[in-house]
């Protein structure tokens, strides 16, 4: 049972984590601070901030609670060091801490972190997400994860740079690499950077590389059509002379190319590992329609532990943005899209529901009741996003495969009652 909370029994501490050191500020209601101290990130540190947090609460007869700007990263081992003391720690968005700040009118500092951090927690205790000492499965899901998308944000930005030089050397490079981040072709970027170097090169023998490097999954009548098709492009277009500039350009596009080969071969490591963390959380989101690996470590590692949000999934839907919020003035009030959210869970509920609404047959009939009751393709589609949370949200508190029926027969229950199955969520 959750301990009730009032304001003027509360001793909040609001904590700005760095690589070295904490910045912590303690107040009592309504901003009386108590405490204002900096502490080494370290464990001895920790201790010292537990120590003297709790004999200042101790000596108010006030409750300790937490709150960490940065709980998975530079705060990753306080918090967790803190939730093994017993105490209530709780995770902020740093986009809440930036509106506190700014109402104080002064300028950016780790002080000022501090106290935002620990005036939200008076603010907004109950919609803020509990910091739990989750399975070690889940946390490397998580890690596994957040490294995934680092790497595939660093391909996607090397493959724009890539595209950009080979519009120079190669401009018609897509007539014969549609998929310019195949294997095959990143290892003739690497070979042959630009027309020059093909220069020394027959068609056989360029087909005979296309079949070593594609590991003979491109048959020999291919690999020469595609030499032949390359030839027959250079053809038309003047060589360069190898030049200052054509040279720079030569070894950009090789450095870039040998760059992406790595990155896919990181990624495809990362998702092998992936592959054996998510069984290991025994959750089985993977068994829904739409939701491969990729997806369902992003939903567990993102969402640790359901009784981070006390079981309650309304507050599930706000955390990863397919919940609406209010904005309102006067007698005018509208709800909108939610951006204070984890934007990975959001994104990735965006996706599945995409998938969702083509491939899995509950999915498809509530987004198509949606469009009947006259809303938008985008309003349908959050609505079908909102629903896919609940599912998910009871997947994952339960660790139970999906079951549609269960799901079908809600759904149903719903309909005669003449409601929506989720709250409707409006556009901006």
């Amino acid at each position: 049972m959750s301990i009730p909370f009032a304001l003027d029994t509360v001793l909040a501490v609001g904590v700005d984590p760095h690589r070295e050191s904490l910045d912590a500020i303690a107040i009592h209601f309504p901003e009386e601070i108590v405490l204002d101290e900096t502490f080494d990130n370290t464990r001895d540190g920790h201790r010292a901030l537990w120590s003297k947090a709790r004999a200042l609460a101790e000596e108010q007869s006030l409750r300790l609670i937490f709150g960490l700007e940065d709980g998975s990263n530079y705060g990753y081992a306080l918090g967790r060091y803190l939730v093994n003391q017993g105490i209530c720690v709780k995770e902020i968005n740093p986009r809440m801490t930036s509106r506190q700040r700014d109402f104080y009118g002064e300028d950016k500092t780790n002080r000022l972190d501090a106290l935002a951090t620990a005036a939200i927690i008076f603010r907004a205790y109950d919609r803020l997400p509990d910091v739990t000492v989750v399975q070690e499965a889940t946390e490397a899901t998580q890690e596994l994860s957040r490294y995934r998308e680092q790497l595939v944000k660093e391909q996607t930005a090397n493959l724009n740079r890539l595209h950009r030089h080979l519009a120079n050397q190669y401009p018609t490079y897509k007539t014969f690499f549609s998929e310019l981040n195949g294997v095959t072709a990143l290892h003739f970027w690497t070979t042959y950077p630009t027309p020059a170097h093909l220069r020394a090169t027959t068609p056989q023998e360029l087909a005979d590389f296309f079949r070593e490097k594609s590991k003979h999954s491109l048959g020999r009548q291919a690999a020469r059509h595609k030499a032949r098709q390359i030839f027959n492009v250079l053809d038309d277009v003047p060589i360069s002379e190898p030049g200052l500039l054509v040279e720079a350009q030569g070894a950009l596009i090789r450095d870039l190319a040998k760059r992406l080969l790595q990155l896919k071969r990181s990624i495809e490591d990362i998702e092998a590992k992936l592959e054996e963390t998510v069984p290991s959380t025994g959750q089985q989101l993977e068994t829904f329609q739409g939701i491969g690996t990729v997806s369902a470590a992003v939903l567990i590692g993102e969402t640790r532990d359901t009784a981070r949000f006390n079981h309650d999934k309304d507050r599930f839907a706000k955390y990863n943005g397919s919940a609406p919020v209010t904005k309102g003035t006067g007698k005018h009030a509208r709800q909108v899209e939610n951006h204070w959210c984890n934007r990975r869970l959001k994104s990735t509920l965006g996706q599945v529901a995409l998938a969702a609404r083509h491939n899995e047959p509950l999915s498809a009939e509530y987004y198509q009741a949606c469009l009947d009751r006259g809303l938008n393709p985008g309003e349908a589609h959050k609505r079908l996003m909102r629903r896919l949370s609940d599912i998910f949200f009871a997947m994952m508190r339960d660790k139970t495969p999906y079951d549609p029926e269960i799901h079908h027969r809600k759904q149903q229950r719903h309909k005669r009652k003449g409601k929506s199955v989720a709250p409707a969520v409006a556009g901006d």
